[in-house]
């Protein structure tokens, strides 16, 4: 047991050579392509990362664009709106107007009508009451009237009427 736990010159020697030539064969055969792979793998990250944030500058140069069209369309949008309600207003007033003109003609063409039924009315009166003042002349002289005074009558009479309207 003391022989354990005594050095042995020869054996630290050759320990230590085989450490030495399995470390060179480790990193001729493993540690080259291990650091190899593992600077591939941070230049792909690294790739894709700049990727990404080329792709995210991208995506919110798109969103600020699409907001400005959205804005714009909004805009756009409340123009042709108010474009309508004027144009709206517009024919409302039009209608408006010409229905009124178009009333006001009624109107105009109803007192022209009734100005001339009540002239006509006026002369059918004038007419009737020449009649009864005749008839009525006739039975207060109690004779007949022969048709050629009659007429001189009426006659008068409508010219004094005539005269007393005036």
């Amino acid at each position: 047991m003391d022989k354990l736990l005594q050095p042995n010159l020869g054996l630290m020697v050759w320990t230590a050579v085989t450490f030495l030539l399995l470390l060179a064969v480790l990193t001729k055969a493993a540690w080259k392509p291990i650091l190899d792979g593992l600077s591939k793998r941070e230049g792909k990250i690294k790739s894709d990362l700049e990727r990404a944030e080329q792709a995210q500058k991208d995506a919110e140069a798109l969103r600020q664009k699409y907001e400005t069209q959205l804005a714009e369309a909004q805009q756009s949008i409340q123009g042709l709106i108010q474009e309508a309600r004027s144009e709206g207003e517009k024919t409302r007033a039009h209608l408006l107007t010409t229905a009124k003109e178009e009333s006001d003609k009624i109107l105009q063409k109803g007192r022209a009508e009734l100005s001339g039924e009540a002239e006509r009315l006026k002369e059918e009166l004038r007419s009737d009451v020449a009649d009864l003042s005749v008839l009525i002349a006739e039975k207060i002289l109690r004779r007949s009237v022969d048709e050629k005074v009659q007429s001189e009558i009426l006659k008068e009479a409508i010219t004094f009427s005539s005269e007393v309207k005036k």
